[in-house]
């Protein structure tokens, strides 16, 4: 009978259930065993194989075959071990095969070695004779070859030595260079007599032509020499070159030395030469110099750069006795500025001409003094003469990259290294910058320069001044003529300066002085500017005082008008004058220091201080408008009508005004001052209107009519002043609706009747405060039982205790508001004082007939005492709730 199958094993197994064959015989081979594996559950197999009683009936079926199976694995177990038994012995014999074999192995290696050894010894003896054979042939040959170049030392060294007698430079040159090739090859026998006699010949026979050449050079002199004697010289040349940079840097500083000698007796540092106004002289002497004796310089080799050595040395000691003169003329130098710019000019000049004359100075560095070559000069400036004695061996050196070796290791390398090194010192020396190698000693000396720059240009700006019409310069260009002409003074200095005296140090100098002249510009146009009588244009409009008003003309308007375009128009100047000074100044490094920011912030106070001059002014104008406004007795007015006269001369005010500013000023700074001038104007005419004290309901009616009035006239501004876009005319007429709204909403209040006054107040003006509500109340007419209902119905609106019904406070409770109003004494108001309090409250009207400005003044001061006892209080309640023994009574008292 066959296994059931194992669903979740998805393995087969054959039987009836699973559609074995008859007989129990298994149908196909298992994929896998069920009962292999660690996690095989013998419980969970017997469920999953019996789920019912009825499917036992396959268990003896079962238990026969796992019988079966467990008697093979048996079997296989006892067979693995019988071969396991058996294959130890099998694996030892196999280990004393190998270990036999390796034992062979190593006895052949030996063999092997041994014979070998033997063969290297047969080989040796073979070639004994041989190799020495080979060393003979070898030294023999070196031997012959030492000879012969002994032999041609020798006969070379008689011939220099007789082409030395005989002055026969050309042959001697030739010579020279073959001598010291085949002396190159006996330095390792220098310990042999016969080459050391050798070598002091030749040591002797170089000495002695180096001076000989030191001597034909000396006959030179300030006549044209022959051709005989500049052929010689230039077959001397050949010599001094064969015998190598010392005496090739020796004879050109002696040739140097004596051109530089005459330059030296002709311009001394005393006598009428060593003056400022030479300087020139002194450069036309060395162009002359070149070009009269060029034929002495061509005897030269090029390599050597003579003529641009012998300028160095010129513009060395040029330099050091300009530092001279420079240092004891200082004390001159104010008095003798153009000819000190005429020196810096020329010697600009010079040092222009010469980086183009010779080749690898080419580079652009600072025209005029440049601060490196100023740093790299050695003793430049400094007033002494220690330049003069630099050679051109010490030129060449301060160019070297590499530092020459001591001459006792220069003899002993090849003379192909000496050549390199030499073209590679000629290579430096032909890259000497003359850019700044004299002019840098001015340097130190072009304050004097600055100064006087500065002396004019303030001079040339009080003379613009002076002559300053005031007018626009044209149409298109609405700004002062000295403006332009002070930014045309200033481009002049800098074109004089960057083409005649600087680009470094200098010129970032001279921007300075630019800087101080635009500062001082812009004070002379703040001056210009109609000031208040206190003399401070930053204040601002306070009604009841007059030390801020501004007496503004129909000119000054246009005066001030004509300084906001012209510091516009500076602004922008500054700016371009920052960028030209950058972009001139050398090196780059001192363009970041270009710095007009702070010049230009100058300007746009001077704008700042014009709009706050233009806004007092028309401050001050409106102020009789005010005034004339508060004179009027809206009490006692029985009819509303048109507009009351103040309103009429409020437009006339502002549309003059917006014709004359609007074409005048830019557009951006017109909307400015429409908006300070109206956030000015509110305040002031809110205070306005408590100032006009009682107000009966047809002037609430006639004065909302000229608030009115006033929006159309402060809109008609922006339209007089050019504001003709829809949007930004909207815009100003929203903003004023907004900024005159609160007066408004005052006067709704007071127009309104008694019973519904606290209402109207409380949802026209939510943000308002009880000394606000009080002032309100003063305006209005009201009998003395509405005046003290009214103040009760608001105290329970904010939740204040209730005034007394004889018109004193709740106890513990400060008075609603101080002043002269029947709540604010309660003292007066005891029972059968009422005439007291009536004759109080006559002299406090009388008061307020005699100073219009009292109202205003007792209800600031009410306002200060409200928030403070609201403050107080609100502590109080604090700590109260604290358990504090504090109450408010007696903090009251």
């Amino acid at each position: 009978m066959a296994l059931p199958s194992a669903a979740a094993g998805g393995q087969q197994s054959t039987g009836p259930a699973a559609g074995g064959a008859p007989g129990g015989q298994p149908a196909a081979p298992q994929q896998e065993d069920p009962f292999a594996g660690p996690d095989f559950d013998v419980q969970r197999y017997v469920n999953r194989m019996f789920p019912t009683e009825a499917s036992l009936v396959e268990l003896d079926p079962l238990v026969g075959t796992l019988r079966q199976k467990v008697t093979r694995v048996d079997a296989e177990i006892l067979a693995a071990v019988r071969a396991q038994s058996s294959s130890g012995g099998r694996a030892r014999q196999d280990l004393g095969a190998a270990k036999a074999t390796i034992e062979g192995l190593f006895s052949k290696i030996r063999d092997i070695q041994r014979k070998a050894e033997q063969s290297e010894l047969m080989v040796q003896e073979i070639c004994r004779d041989i190799k020495k054979l080979d060393y003979a042939k070898k030294h023999l040959t070196a031997t012959i070859t030492a000879l012969r170049r002994l032999s041609m030392l020798i006969n070379a060294v008689d011939q220099l030595q007789l082409s030395v007698e005989r002055h026969e430079y050309a042959e001697a040159a030739h010579l020279l260079e073959a001598v010291q090739q085949l002396s190159s090859h006996f330095q390792s026998y220098v310990h042999i007599p016969k080459v050391a006699e050798l070598k002091g010949r030749l040591m002797a026979l170089e000495k002695t032509l180096q001076i000989n050449t030191l001597r034909e050079f000396e006959l030179l002199g300030e006549e044209a020499p022959s051709p005989l004697l500049l052929e010689r010289l230039r077959s001397c040349c050949l010599v001094v070159e064969a015998l190598g940079y010392q005496a090739r840097d020796e004879l050109i500083d002696t040739v140097c030395k004596r051109e530089m000698g005459v330059y030296t007796q002709i311009f001394a540092t005393i006598g009428d030469t060593a003056k400022l106004d030479r300087t020139v002289n002194r450069y036309k002497w060395l162009l002359r110099r070149l070009e009269a004796r060029r034929d002495i310089w061509a005897i030269f080799p090029p390599g050597w750069h003579v003529p641009q050595l012998l300028c160095i040395m010129f513009c060395n000691i040029t330099k050091s006795q300009l530092a001279e003169i420079l240092d004891l003329r200082s004390a001159e130098l104010p008095q003798q500025v153009d000819t000190l710019l005429k020196a810096v000019e020329a010697t600009n000049i010079f040092e222009t001409e010469m980086a183009r004359r010779f080749e690898g100075a080419v580079e652009a560095e600072p025209s005029g003094t440049s601060e490196d070559a100023e740093a790299g000069s050695e003793g430049g400036g400094s007033g002494g003469r220690q330049d003069d004695s630099r050679t051109a061996t010490a030129v060449r050196q301060r160019y070297e990259k590499l530092a020459r070796e001591r001459q006792g290791v220069a003899e002993h390398e090849s003379p192909a290294r000496r050549k390199e090194q030499e073209h590679a010192t000629s290579a430096a020396v032909a890259k000497t910058n003359f850019k700044g190698s004299i002019s840098s000693v001015f340097q130190p000396y072009l304050y004097v320069y600055l100064d006087q720059v500065e002396r004019d240009l303030m001079a040339s700006l009080e003379r613009l001044m002076r002559e300053e019409s005031w007018q626009p310069l044209s149409a298109d260009l609405p700004v002062l003529r000295s403006s332009n002409e002070l930014v045309d003074s200033l481009r002049r200095e800098m074109k004089e300066c960057v083409s005649r005296v600087t680009r470094g140090r200098a010129l970032l100098d001279l921007a300075a002085v630019f800087q101080r002249v635009y500062r001082a510009y812009a004070a002379r146009l703040v001056a210009r500017l109609p000031k208040p009588s206190s003399g401070n244009l930053t204040a601002s409009a306070v009604l009841g005082t007059s030390d801020w008003h501004v007496r503004l003309s129909d000119d000054d308007i246009g005066v001030v008008c004509l300084i906001i375009s012209t510091a516009e128009h500076c602004q922008e100047m500054v700016r371009q004058l920052a960028r030209a000074l950058a972009a001139k100044l050398e090196p780059q490094e001192l363009a970041a220091k270009v710095d007009m920011s702070e010049e230009e912030d100058e300007f746009q106070t001077v704008i700042t201080h014009c709009l706050t001059s233009l806004l007092l002014g028309i401050e001050t104008r409106l102020e009789g408008a005010l005034a004339a406004m508060a004179r009027i007795s809206w009490g006692s007015m029985e009819m509303a009508g048109d507009q009351s006269e103040y309103v009429g001369a409020f437009r006339t005010v502002l549309l003059d005004c917006g014709a004359r500013l609007g074409p005048a000023m830019p557009a951006n700074y017109f909307r400015f001052f429409c908006d300070k001038l109206l956030r000015s104007f509110a305040p002031r005419h809110y205070e306005n209107v408590f100032r006009c004290r009682k107000i009966s309901d047809i002037g609430c009616q006639q004065m909302r009519l000229d608030t009115e009035g006033l929006k159309s006239a402060l809109a008609d501004l922006a339209r007089a002043g050019g504001l003709l876009d829809v949007a930004g005319v909207a815009s100003f007429a929203a903003d004023v609706h907004a900024q005159l709204g609160r007066a408004e909403a005052v006067l709704k209040v007071v127009g309104s009747p008694p019973e519904g006054l606290v209402d109207t107040f409380f949802e026209l003006l939510p943000q308002g405060s009880p000394s606000d509500f009080q002032r309100t109340i003063d305006l209005k007419v009201l009998k003395r039982v509405e005046y003290q209902a009214l103040l009760e119905q608001f105290n329970r609106r904010m939740g204040r205790p209730l005034l007394s019904g004889d018109g004193g406070a709740a106890p513990g409770r400060a008075p609603a508001a101080p002043g002269f109003s029947l709540p604010q004494m309660p003292r007066l108001q005891s029972s059968g004082g009422s005439a007291a309090a009536k004759a109080a409250q006559d002299v406090a009207s009388r008061l307020g007939k005699l100073n219009p400005n009292l109202t205003a003044a007792k209800a600031s001061a009410a306002a200060a005492g409200e928030s403070m006892r609201e403050t107080m209080g609100a502590t109080m309640r604090a700590m109260k709730s604290k358990s504090l023994r504090f109450t408010g009574g007696n903090w009251g008292r």
